[in-house]
């Protein structure tokens, strides 16, 4: 069916969802996403999930020479991380973090977490753990591993978790881990949207540091909704049964195909040079709001994460609601910090999604001048409907998904680039399949 024509039948079929296809068309190239979870699938990705692997699933009574979708992305993953063991028939990082739990822990047991982390995913008698928060120290803004290790000395945790969600510094990896053994504790590090950055080798990685590494792969890593477990070869049996005892006995191979895909264009140097694009424009952010008379914390970002600390008095969430509807999406809540009484109110800001979208650092550094004078002004309709103008100038020429970052120097068109803004996701899948099968022909020959 040609393009043109699937959409048209769409239209004709369901307008209703239609109708919803193109707001949402329209929403995403004139919204600007700081949000550190929003990021643009790629096209080889999109194709693949969406791809007659779709029709078939794979589940762990499969005989082997039918898994190979599964070796071929597991393998991709060990090999771009440098791991003993990867794990990746899971849906998402709460299903990956019950895993571990399961794995590792029993009732009762003991958790010293970086904000508490991963409470969020323990429900049910059988998650039934004590966490400890470690956090930054409120006059520092920085983590002291020095309290960290007196608070596991003094409590001796079974696991120690750091997740860097609200965190912009790298992380001592090698402290963390003699922390951990100095108490008999294992160490689980989900490094989230820094995923990406370590895959390509632009942060440090806590792979040969940690028992257990884990991320999900749709935000940084430009693939399907869909989660990865790293681990030791000692822990290896162990956590593939927890696989299995969590119910995660099938997976789809249309997901698989897309992870294994995802995992090689990874490895690959416009991906690389991506994520250092990453690391310029949240600097660049960084400085747009301090030039607006913004505060940032925890001292100069080395990720893709800015933290904005909103003045006080200022709600968080109704900070963010406010940029919403001057078409900027951010996330808004409050930092913990060491001293249990005292939070920080925050917005936590990404450089993932605009770098995606070809945005470079003086388009960065006017976002940030842009959302400091929204915050500190009165926030009434003129200024609404100024933020929001000048985002839409920022974005009417940008893509989703910016060929900058493909591999072999693949183009695209329409939906995924700066042409045609009527034309869906799902239908430029279809596009990127018809031209990746050419061009594979190409290479074939």
């Amino acid at each position: 069916m040609q393009n043109q024509t699937l959409t048209e039948s769409l239209a004709a079929f369901d307008p209703e969802i239609y109708g919803l296809l193109q707001e949402e068309v329209q929403r995403q190239r004139f919204t600007l996403s700081l949000l550190p979870t929003s990021n643009a699938v790629s096209p080889f990705s999109a194709y693949l999930k969406g791809s007659i692997f779709g029709n078939g699933y794979l589940d762990h009574h499969a005989l082997h020479s039918n898994i190979k979708l599964e070796d071929i992305a597991s393998h991709r993953a060990e090999k771009l991380f440098g791991a003993d063991h990867a794990i990746v028939r899971l849906s998402d990082i709460a299903s990956a973090s019950r895993v571990v739990f399961h794995a590792l822990l029993q009732v009762g047991d003991t958790v010293l977490s970086f904000n508490r982390r991963k409470s969020e995913h323990c429900s049910g008698d059988w998650m039934n753990f004590e966490f400890l928060n470690f956090s930054i120290d409120p006059d520092t803004e920085q983590i002291e591993l020095d309290r960290v290790e007196k608070i596991a000395q003094a409590r001796k945790p079974k696991l120690i978790i750091y997740s860097p969600v609200n965190y912009p510094r790298q992380m001592d990896y090698e402290k963390l881990q003699d922390i951990a053994k100095s108490v008999g504790a294992y160490l689980w590090v989900d490094i989230g949207q820094n995923g990406g950055a370590v895959a390509a080798g632009c942060a440090p990685s806590p792979v040969p540091y940690a028992h257990v590494v884990t991320f999900p792969t749709n935000d940084a890593l430009h693939g399907p909704q869909s989660a990865v477990i790293l681990t030791t070869s000692e822990l290896a049996d162990r956590m593939d049964r927890a696989v299995l005892d969590t119910g995660h006995a099938m997976v789809k191979k249309n997901v698989l195909a897309a992870l294994a895909t995802t995992f090689l264009e990874a490895g690959t140097a416009p991906y690389r040079a991506c994520c250092e694009q990453v690391l310029k424009n949240a600097r660049a952010l960084q400085q747009g709001l301090h030039d607006a008379g913004l505060k940032t914390l925890c001292g100069d970002t080395e990720s893709h994460l800015v933290l904005v600390r909103l003045p006080e008095g200022k709600d968080p969430e109704a900070m963010a609601e406010k940029l919403g509807e001057a078409g900027l999406l951010v996330k808004g809540e409050r930092m913990l910090t060491s001293d249990e009484s005292l939070t920080f109110p925050i917005l936590r800001l990404s450089a993932l999604d605009p770098t995606t979208r070809a945005l470079k650092e003086p388009s960065m550094q006017t976002v940030g001048h842009l959302i400091g004078d929204l915050l500190l002004s009165s926030q009434d309709k003129a200024a609404l409907d100024k933020a929001r103008a000048q985002i839409r100038a920022i974005l009417m020429d940008k893509p989703l998904f910016s060929d900058e970052w493909l591999a072999r120097n693949i183009k695209l068109t329409d939906g995924y680039g700066q042409k045609d803004l009527n034309i869906t996701q799902e239908v430029e899948a279809e596009k990127a399949q018809s031209q990746a099968e050419r061009m594979m022909c190409f290479w074939d020959n």
